[in-house]
């Protein structure tokens, strides 16, 4: 398993951030599960370790950043990919997790 993450730095400087706060924020919240960042050149990654629990710890992480407007705003893509499966873009359906954010 894999998570992947890409972000326009214009967009990003429009928000009031940098990429190094953004990239930051967003390791410290997957390497609170052990998901190490495999990549943060240009595309930011995350694998899984092959523990019981990295499904869901992953899942975890990826579900509190597309509720936060912050991540929403300056995400150019959050592409998930599943062994043996195609990539799945996550980022188009954050507005299922945000309207789950407001019930």
């Amino acid at each position: 398993m894999k998570v992947t993450f890409t972000f326009d730095e214009t967009v990003v400087k429009q928000q009031g951030h940098t990429l190094d706060d953004i990239y930051y924020t967003i390791k410290t919240l997957f390497g609170k599960y052990g998901l190490p960042c495999v990549s943060e050149d240009s595309v930011l990654a995350f694998e899984d370790q092959g523990g019981k629990n990295d499904f869901a710890h992953m899942w975890l992480a990826i579900m509190a950043l597309l509720k936060a407007d912050w991540f929403v705003q300056c995400a150019a893509t959050c592409t998930w990919y599943e062994d043996g499966e195609s990539p799945e873009d996550v980022l188009s359906q954050a507005w299922k997790f945000r309207e789950a954010k407001r019930a």
